[in-house]
């Protein structure tokens, strides 16, 4: 995970308040947001397991 980008970190936190509040819908959206803002320089690989479009 990029710790540098305060994108991520921003989506990070959004996606655990979710969780947490049991909206998991939105916690994955809050991902996806995350693996896709243009800001990324490297690769966010998917999860093992994770669902496959």
């Amino acid at each position: 995970m990029n710790d540098q980008c305060p994108t991520c970190r921003h989506y990070r936190a959004l996606r655990e308040q979710a969780k947490q509040a049991g909206d998991y819908s939105k916690a994955t959206d809050y991902e996806v947001l995350r693996r896709r803002h243009p800001a990324h320089t490297v690769h966010v690989p998917q999860q093992p397991g994770g669902p496959r479009a």
